[in-house]
């Protein structure tokens, strides 16, 4: 909420002193379309990280905080070692989506840091999709308010 009273301000004084609505346009383009190649270059530095991690059996053991930031992360072991996936688990349904019976194929990465679980491979994959998708819009977006 806060976010948009920003915008909205910044906005007003922007038309205030004088600022064009094509150029605030043109502006917001600019800012969406290098929020999109930031996500872009995320997924691709997590495909690249895939692409060299070795894939292990892991058993599920827990979901508690990552040790990389502040969300909770599913947690498998992998030859009597625990690692923390990734990208955080998902809030909704973790009892149906994360189930300690059986193994599962993860990727463990060359460093032996984390590893990329089903759903974490999915999203990167997904994310990666939408950005080659999304990105080609939004420059012919920006190109359109030229």
């Amino acid at each position: 909420m806060e976010f948009v009273a920003v915008i909205a301000v910044v906005t007003v004084v922007l038309l205030i002193v004088g600022f064009k609505p094509i150029t605030l346009a043109m502006l917001a383009a600019a800012l969406i379309l290098l929020g999109i190649a930031a996500m872009a270059l995320f997924f691709v530095y997590f495909l690249i990280r895939m692409l060299f991690a070795r894939s292990h059996k892991a058993e599920f053991s827990r979901i508690d905080k990552s040790p990389y930031n502040r969300f909770n992360a599913a947690y498998y072991i992998i030859d009597g070692k625990e690692y923390p996936n990734v990208f955080p688990s998902e809030g909704i349904k973790e009892n149906k989506l994360y189930k300690s019976s059986g193994s599962y194929k993860v990727l463990l990465d060359r460093r032996g840091k984390y590893v990329f679980d089903r759903f974490s491979i999915t999203t990167c994959i997904a994310g990666f999709i939408f950005c080659i998708v999304v990105l080609p819009a939004a420059v012919f977006l920006m190109l359109r308010l030229l």
